[in-house]
């Protein structure tokens, strides 16, 4: 008997976190998840059964795992699991080709890949499509898509653009919205169109992402972090990242993607820290420093 295997896909931002917290949440089966971005899952504690440093096993059965390096040793620690997923689902990184870890999986024994998912950005996608930096790596990931989804539809009031680009790109992917990482289970499972075996973009150049990073030194100024934020050059893509923020030094997880951004409270204590992701001709880490290390609180307002 075979597990079902959902790669989900989508540039940074698009909302494939959210998606995956909402299944998780709200699980009728046993779902395994491979992510990269371990410390993005935002999981309701009194879902937590058990924790250690790879994985999450949750009341309901279902389990989240770090991705690491190796796809195929991720899907077999899942696969060994007493009982295993019903259902396991990958989330592909920002930047990368979805379709080619679907060939990846379609590779591996014990799976069968389910329609491939791309979550595209109704906010940002259109400005994503006519940046010449992020244009091919967008287009490179609908390139197979055979279920596209639109998070923020709420955010958008005419998604007609939307569509008609993504009908451009993929005529031949269904299509749908989704508000808040809402997603009925069952979308995820449907007869797929036929499939072929390279990815038409296989041969093309893919475009360096730099990255950078800045710890900060103790607690942030909510407000002039928020005028950071909002003056962040075009070419910052992506920041995610843990910080305290106020007097009281309260934990939360920051996350900048298409000129949005949203804090979420966490408990503590965590390694405060921001990673940052974007496009050639993004600040270097020095910059990056000199951008937020004004947002930190002097030590007379900690005392």
């Amino acid at each position: 008997m075979t597990i079902p295997l959902t790669v989900i896909g989508g540039f940074l931002g698009a909302g494939k976190t959210t998606l995956l917290n909402h299944l998780l949440a709200h699980a009728t089966k046993r779902y395994g998840v491979l992510v990269n971005d371990f410390g993005a899952i935002n999981i309701d504690a009194a879902l937590i059964a058990a924790q250690d440093g790879a994985s999450i096993a949750l009341t309901n059965g279902c389990v989240c795992c770090s991705l690491g390096e190796d796809l195929g040793d991720g899907l077999a620690t899942l696969a060994r699991r007493d009982p295993p997923p019903e259902h396991v689902i990958v989330e592909a990184s920002g930047v990368s080709d979805p379709w080619r870890i679907a060939q990846l999986a379609l590779i591996e024994t014990g799976f069968t890949l389910e329609p491939l998912i791309v979550m595209v950005d109704g906010v940002g996608f259109l400005d994503q499509l006519a940046d010449r930096w992020v244009a091919d790596t967008v287009a490179r990931q609908l390139a197979f898509a055979e279920l596209v989804v639109i998070s923020k539809a709420d955010l958008v009031g005419d998604l007609g653009p939307v569509r008609r680009e993504i009908a451009r790109l993929r005529p031949e992917a269904r299509v749908i919205d989704a508000i808040g990482g809402a997603l009925d289970p069952a979308v995820l499972r449907f007869a797929p169109p036929r499939r072929g075996t390279v990815s038409r973009f296989a041969a093309e150049p893919v475009h360096d992402f730099p990255t950078a990073s800045w710890r900060p030194a103790g607690p942030l100024d909510r407000v002039r972090l928020r005028a950071v934020l909002e003056g962040l050059p075009k070419s910052v893509l992506r920041l995610k990242g843990f910080c305290q923020i106020g007097a009281e030094g309260d934990w939360y997880l920051l996350q900048y993607a298409a000129e949005r951004w949203a804090f979420t409270r966490v408990a503590g204590p965590e390694v405060a820290g921001f990673v940052v992701i974007g496009t050639p001709g993004m600040p270097d880490a020095a910059a990056i420093a000199a951008l937020f290390v004004g947002c930190l609180l002097p030590a007379e307002a900690l005392r």
